[in-house]
């Protein structure tokens, strides 16, 4: 589901005031077009203090190519993991900087 967007607070208020004016879940579901389980989970994140979206977790830094580049020239026997923790990101990420850096770690054995 990566890409969809929360449902407005807006929406997600007027599911939790139907349902606490009376209305079923499954109907609340019918009538705003969206699954029961949300439903549920509106009115019970209501019943807990807050409607609003939780916070999709994402990436926490992007990989800046002037420091790759600057690693690489520093210390060029490091392998892409070892790159990798050194700048706190993923070994995929640095794997693609490379690759768009056109940037080769070839060991001279």
């Amino acid at each position: 589901m990566a890409g969809m967007k929360p449902n407005p607070l807006e929406l997600r208020a007027r599911i939790v005031g139907y349902v606490d004016d009376g209305g079923s879940k499954a109907e609340a579901a019918r009538r705003f077009k969206v699954c029961r389980m949300t439903v549920h989970r509106y009115v019970n994140a209501s019943r807990k203090g807050g409607l609003s979206p939780k916070p999709y977790p994402g990436r926490k830094r992007k990989l800046v190519s002037a420091e790759l580049e600057r690693e690489v020239a520093r210390r060029n026997d490091l392998t892409l993991r070892e790159y990798a923790k050194v700048l706190g990101v993923c070994n995929d990420t640095v794997w693609r900087r490379l690759r768009q850096l056109k940037i080769t770690l070839k060991k001279n054995s």
